[in-house]
């Protein structure tokens, strides 16, 4: 028996919420994966860049929690993205063991060059929402994503 397509049985209105969460993430996700090909990104990269677009200097560790990736995974992900000059790196001034990480002109370009297909898949997300009902919608990701980090 085949799996029920999106929208039908437990993959529809029927399935568990986190069921259905994940699912739309994986939809996502590869979605954005594709539309960053060609800008020559995967998605943890453009979200590394896009965090130091709005939060430049932070450590690798900071840009792994707000990537929800592991500090292993980032720091591969740091070193690709150095050498590939769209970030630098340096020292923290006091805790010298620290690299902060800055987005470089070129990591600028390439993020503001990337935004706008990110942008789209979001804007294909929300299409059938009001503005009130995705202030709803994004309330509930961000207290259900508090919930389960409370849990541990």
């Amino acid at each position: 028996m085949a799996a029920p397509r999106i929208g039908e049985r437990y993959r529809g209105i029927e399935g568990r919420s986190g069921y259905l969460l994940r699912q739309a993430w994986q939809a996502f996700f590869g979605a954005m994966e594709r539309a960053l090909r060609a800008h020559g990104l995967t998605g943890v990269q453009y979200g590394v860049l896009s965090v130091l677009a709005r939060d430049d200097g932070m450590s690798g560790a900071d840009l792994a929690r707000a990537t929800h990736t592991t500090p292993q995974a980032m720091n591969g992900v740091l070193v690709t993205l150095e050498r590939e000059g769209l970030i630098e790196r340096q020292p923290h001034a006091t805790h010298g063991r620290i690299l902060e990480t800055w987005l470089a002109p070129e990591g600028r370009k390439r993020v503001e060059a990337a935004t706008p297909a990110v942008r789209t898949l979001e804007r294909a997300i929300e299409q059938d929402l009001t503005p009130e009902q995705l202030d709803v919608v994004k309330a509930w990701l961000v207290s259900s994503a508090q919930r389960m980090t409370e849990r541990g």
